[in-house]
């Protein structure tokens, strides 16, 4: 019975028209030949037959209710049901290779939650993708300005994705990066962390109490003694006029786990050396 309703689910959704902006972006995204774009349109199939999936899960949610309750009971897939959805387009043009993945939050049975959190989501990364656009238009430009040859210049790759962290009754964790591409990587990081039960965006002094600051500087202070020990490491230290780990702050960026634990995160030179890459340091509770 289950199968039944599940087919007859994906062929109303495979039957539905193709919508014409997406025909625009998928036009966009192979327009160029080459093993490397061949490549790329694999990845591109992977991921429409995933959202294929994704759709006909939701449209089975809502007209479903046994199906809803069943999945709801289901721990894995009810947390699932209640979360996050994925919009995604790329497009491939003369300055930059643009390839975005977003969430969005859906059947959290808090209306306002989902509009506030979504719009700034949608809000948020607009602006950072049309910065990262006109810089890659800037940078073209500059580059044929000295007398660089058009067909040599390699364009900004500029990608937006997301990972969710931690997926429960009571809470929801992902993170949101975009990363821009020229010469090295660059990665912006937004996290969101929510309290489904109340509505509220949790911060870390939410999740670890009021001594928060000590909790957290000791656990990161600790690892990194370890990590430069154990693993020679390379933090900054003060010396050269570059200061080191601090403490945490306010605004501190960080996640929840799978464990429930908050995990703190600092981006690209911020403690450390660009090589070290983003670091993250686990708060346990």
């Amino acid at each position: 019975m289950m199968n039944e309703k599940w087919s007859g689910a994906r062929a109303r959704y495979e039957a539905a028209p193709v919508p014409e902006e997406l025909n625009f972006a998928v036009a966009a995204a192979v327009r160029a030949g080459g093993r490397e774009r061949k490549r790329r349109r694999v990845v591109r199939r992977s991921l429409a037959t995933l959202a294929s999936c994704c759709a006909c899960f939701v449209l089975l949610v809502n007209v479903s209710p046994v199906f809803a309750r069943a999945v709801y009971e289901m721990p894995v897939l009810g947390s699932l049901a209640r979360v996050v959805t994925v919009t995604q387009y790329a497009i491939e043009d003369k300055n930059h290779l643009i390839d975005v993945r977003l969430p969005a939050l859906e059947n959290t049975g808090n209306t306002d939650l989902e509009q506030r959190i979504n719009l700034e989501i949608q809000t948020r990364i607009n602006g950072v993708l049309a910065e990262a656009e006109d810089r890659a238009r800037q940078t073209r430009e500059a580059y044929m300005a000295t007398g660089g040859a058009e067909e040599d210049f390699i364009p900004i790759i500029i990608s937006v994705d997301y990972e969710i962290k931690c997926q429960n009754e009571r809470c929801l964790s992902f993170i949101l990066t975009k990363t821009e591409t020229i010469a090295s990587a660059y990665t912006e990081i937004y996290c969101y962390n929510i309290d489904l039960e109340t509505g509220k965006e949790l911060t870390l002094q939410d999740v670890l109490g009021p001594g928060y600051r000590e909790i957290a500087n000791a656990a990161v202070r600790t690892e990194i003694d370890r990590r430069i020990r154990e693993e020679g490491a390379g933090y900054f230290d003060g010396t050269d006029g570059v200061e080191g780990f601090q403490s945490v702050t306010d605004g501190q960026l960080f996640y929840i786990n799978g464990a429930g634990n908050p995990v703190v995160l600092f981006e690209k030179y911020e403690i450390a050396p660009g090589y070290m890459g983003t670091q993250e340091f686990e708060i346990a509770r």
